[in-house]
């Protein structure tokens, strides 16, 4: 079973050829903005897909520049669609830069393979991802930190707290987020209130390589 997904801007013709080529396709699901002329193309890839017996899911994005947001509702898309045994496929040929690159940032984590279609000759262009698993460059200890540090955004951490709540001796502590500094996977900045104390916080869109 085989499922394309894809991102839709204004012309459905980048879409089209995908549809044709996936061998065994049974589904597909493809994402646009709310703008009038993506809601025209989708019409028409919904109608080319009725004409084809093949079912559509047509996701209509309200904020189609929120790059953290897309890419989180793609990845649990796909992510679902690999746990019923799907064989995944993607088209990124259309849509708000930011949605393209959500897409492209998924199938970079996940390991899917990935096509564009040029704008002149209709040609599918594989895109030549490799699969790194970023998130098995953290150790468990990390991962525990960061999964800490994004539950808790709201809320103001320092390596004291932080070694407190996961029972680590503070040098312990100290070390780690020395090495998660170093990745980018977190920050230290000065607390307002003290500025002597250093607070500690996730980096953005890290949930992305803890899910």
């Amino acid at each position: 079973m085989a499922v394309l997904f894809g991102t839709l801007g204004w012309r459905p013709q980048s879409l089209i050829p995908s549809i044709r080529s996936t061998e065994g396709l049974e589904r597909l699901t493809f994402y646009h903005s709310d703008h009038a002329k993506s809601r025209a193309a989708r019409a028409r890839i919904v109608e080319f897909c009725r004409s084809l017996g093949l079912p559509a899911t047509a996701v209509e994005l309200g904020d189609a520049f929120d790059l953290l947001r897309i890419a989180e509702r793609i990845r649990a898309d796909v992510r679902r669609e690999r746990a019923a045994g799907a064989l995944v496929r993607f088209n990124i040929a259309g849509g708000t830069r930011l949605m393209s690159s959500a897409a492209l940032l998924v199938c970079i984590l996940e390991g899917i393979p990935a096509t564009y279609v040029h704008d002149d000759t209709l040609e599918e262009v594989p895109l030549p991802l490799l699969r790194i698993s970023y998130g098995e460059r953290l150790t468990p200890r990390q991962r525990e930190i960061l999964a800490l540090l994004v539950k808790d955004r709201e809320r103001s951490h320092t390596e004291t707290s932080l070694a407190k709540a996961l029972g680590l001796h503070k040098a312990t502590m100290n070390h780690h987020i020395r090495e998660l500094e170093a990745k980018g996977a977190l920050v230290r900045e000065r607390d307002p209130r003290d500025r002597r104390a250093l607070l500690v916080r996730a980096a953005p869109g890290i949930e992305l390589l803890l899910g």
